[in-house]
């Protein structure tokens, strides 16, 4: 996992070769089996507009209200592993920004999957009840489009197979239109659940 942390324009980070090639097996494995399962925004619970329309078009499902058991599924079971059992990884970040106090100290997170068809994108927004989102695409081949964009920032992260950015959740956000070969993105919503 080679990552990079960064203050501007505001506190992110970007993780390139996220996962190894076994793990990769083990979510694409997943990925396939979830894609006809695979629903509208109204099921996955997606941002909406003040109309009730939804921002984004693009095929998911929540993976908490779809397993019983985070443990059966290998995409909850690999990002957990990742992402929240690296002593090492939760140090850099913290002595970079201590904003990432919050990450390390979250007791809950909900994963969602997403594919993006061509011409499939999701408008400005942000996720306010969410100390962080990891954001993780996975695509067969590589594309414009589909990039994390950051519109008060004007700033913009290319996405890429096997690469995730990490941010906070209240920092408006959108995904730009993919073009031409579809990709999945993996999203967890990471939070501080103060009633445990």
């Amino acid at each position: 996992m080679d990552y990079q942390i960064f203050n501007e324009p505001f506190p992110h980070i970007i993780i390139e070769d996220t996962f190894d090639e076994e793990q990769l097996k083990l979510i694409w494995r997943e990925l396939e089996f979830l894609l006809d399962k695979l629903c509208g925004p109204e099921v996955y619970a997606a941002a909406q507009l003040d109309d009730g329309s939804y921002m984004t078009t693009a095929k998911g499902r929540s993976l908490d209200s779809l397993y019983g058991d985070r443990e059966v599924s290998d995409i909850l079971r690999i990002t957990n592993q990742v992402f929240f059992n690296n002593e090492k990884f939760n140090d850099d970040m913290i002595k970079k920004n201590e904003y990432w106090v919050t990450y390390k100290h979250s007791n809950e997170d909900y994963t969602k999957v997403r594919r993006y068809y061509p011409g499939d994108g999701y408008e400005p927004h942000a996720d306010y009840w969410v100390h962080v989102l990891i954001s993780t695409t996975f695509c067969r081949e590589e594309d414009t489009g589909g990039n994390l964009y950051f519109p008060r920032q004007d700033y913009e992260i290319e996405t890429k197979n096997n690469k995730t950015v990490i941010f906070p959740g209240w920092i408006e956000h959108s995904v730009t239109n993919v073009v031409e070969n579809d990709r999945y993105a993996i999203t967890k919503f990471v939070r501080c659940d103060t009633s445990r």
